[in-house]
């Protein structure tokens, strides 16, 4: 069903896979590739996040071969926080390969995904965490609200692009849903187990048909600049 490719791995070396950490509670995977602009503002806002949780947690970062000195500024903001982990591929491998990387070395009993644009809200990842807890849920999506400040065109492609989506994996793939969302230990133990092939994280996780469940926001608009750092993949 799915195309085989080899993955690319940090430094490209092999695929390298962690071990739960049953002392982390929550993994945050930040894919990036040249993002210098924007990690001072992201690391404004998440770190806040993250250290007002009251409960271990890691950051995983992941450089995407960026070219612009992501990586460097990485290296420097690690100096002040030791929850910050940095992931280096040596050449750009595309937004689904930097996350499998991330989520292969992520430890936390929960894993939380999200850009590193801001365009969607770090202050919604205690609210995932805190559903996930309540309800036992092994996934939590953050679905967009509204496309209102969207074109209509933007909106009539989004859905068409969600009625396909739906087509190849089921009609459980919930609509506006993009690649923040919250991972029970299991859910990404499961995902490991899958075979070694380019994933795409919108139709895998709805595919392995775990309990979910929906946390609603208001999507930031991209930054003027975010079309020169999107990904090749």
């Amino acid at each position: 069903m799915w195309p085989k490719r080899r993955m690319c791995g940090a430094k490209g070396e092999k695929r390298v896979t962690g071990g739960p950490d049953p002392a982390i509670e929550l993994s945050v995977v930040v894919p990036m590739f040249n993002e210098a602009e924007a990690l001072p503002a992201l690391v404004s806002r998440l770190r806040p996040v993250l250290e007002g949780l009251g409960a271990p947690y890691e950051l995983v970062a992941v450089d995407d071969g960026s070219t612009d000195g992501t990586g460097e500024l990485l290296a420097a903001f690690r100096l002040g926080w030791p929850e910050l982990r940095v992931i280096g591929l040596r050449r750009n491998s595309g937004h689904q390969a930097a996350l499998t990387a991330g989520l292969d070395r992520a430890v936390g009993a929960y894993v939380v995904s999200i850009d590193a644009d801001l365009q969607d809200p770090p202050e919604k990842i205690p609210d995932m965490l805190a559903l996930a807890r309540a309800e036992g849920l092994d996934i939590v999506y953050g679905i967009r609200a509204d496309r209102a400040s969207d074109t209509g065109f933007k909106r009539w492609t989004a859905g068409l692009y969600y009625r396909l989506v739906r087509r190849l994996a089921g009609p459980s793939v919930p609509a506006q849903a993009g690649d923040f969302r919250l991972l029970s230990r299991a859910a990404v133990e499961a995902l490991k187990a899958l075979p070694d092939q380019q994933r795409v994280y919108r139709l895998l996780v709805p595919w392995l048909g775990f309990p979910s469940g929906r946390v609603t926001y208001e999507r930031a608009r991209a930054r003027p600049a975010a079309a020169s750092t999107r990904w090749a993949g």
